[in-house]
């Protein structure tokens, strides 16, 4: 009994409080320059300035009026859109053999596949600047396109097959069983199942192409300019306020991602019940 009283003490003891204060401090030291950032987004001053002398949405209405950013922006979210949907078309197909699958070099066509993810992305992005250069695609939305799937191809087979291999086979096995055939046995028993796996895979994958600059630096032209690159070329050239709206932009975009990935995790755990029953 004595054992048993003294644990809640143990564990609201001194270390346990100097654990919080160091984790508390760390994390107000990594969210300070994002809070930051917001805050001087908000600023009517010409220059930087922290903490603002007057609140105003006057450099959300630049961005928006200029017409540079506002075409950065919206091929930024074409080509992530059409990554992340090709990634899908093309990742869960694999992921699902691979995770399926018994034949002979499975763990070199999986290295392979995953390799982008490790290789450095400068390395990456020169070998296909000369392998773009020589068919002539370098400048075109076809290059980055074909870039940024290679890199969000390896992020949605490393997600989605961590999900099929958690799986049950023998659900897919009983529907083939009772006559289903293997595309109607993966579309709706299989896939279903792994539904959160590939929504949060879909995210990062769209994240993945969104946020990308360096290929796009080597890739793309002066009529295929993205949101990073954008970003990256008003930084080097000039200190226009309008980075912090843009900034605060990508932070909300960024945390609306995380979101729906944390929605898409507890909709896994509340579908287990019923999969149960």
């Amino acid at each position: 009994m004595k054992g048993v009283a003294a644990a809640p003490e143990a564990e609201f003891g001194p270390a346990r409080a100097f654990l919080w204060v160091v984790a508390g401090l760390t994390i107000i030291f990594l969210l300070a320059p994002i809070l930051v950032i917001m805050a001087v987004s908000f600023n009517d001053a010409a220059l930087f300035g922290f903490p603002p002398e007057q609140w105003s949405l006057r450099w959300y209405r630049a961005l928006w009026a200029s017409r540079s950013w506002r075409e950065a922006g919206w091929l930024s979210l074409w080509l992530a859109t059409v990554v992340a949907t090709a990634a899908l078309a093309l990742g869960v197909p694999a992921a699902y053999g691979l995770a399926r699958g018994r034949f002979r070099g499975r763990a070199i066509v999986e290295a392979t596949l995953v390799s982008p993810m490790v290789v450095p992305v400068i390395v990456l992005a020169l070998g296909l600047y000369m392998l773009f250069s020589a068919a002539g695609l370098i400048g075109s939305a076809l290059s980055l396109f074909l870039a940024h799937t290679l890199l969000a191809l390896p992020v949605v087979i490393v997600v989605v097959g961590a999900a099929f291999r958690r799986q049950d086979g023998a659900i897919e096995l009983a529907a083939r069983s009772c006559g289903a055939s293997f595309p109607r046995a993966f579309w709706h028993v299989a896939l279903p199942s792994v539904r959160p796996a590939v929504i949060s895979a879909g995210i990062f994958a769209f994240l993945t192409s969104f946020d990308e600059v360096v290929l796009t630096l080597f890739l793309g032209g002066p009529r295929t300019t993205t949101i990073p690159k954008k970003v990256w070329e008003a930084v080097k050239f000039e200190l226009d306020p309008s980075l912090t709206a843009v900034s605060t932009i990508l932070i909300v975009l960024s945390l609306a991602a995380l979101l729906l990935i944390e929605l898409a995790r507890r909709s896994r755990f509340r579908l287990q019940p019923r999969e149960r029953a």
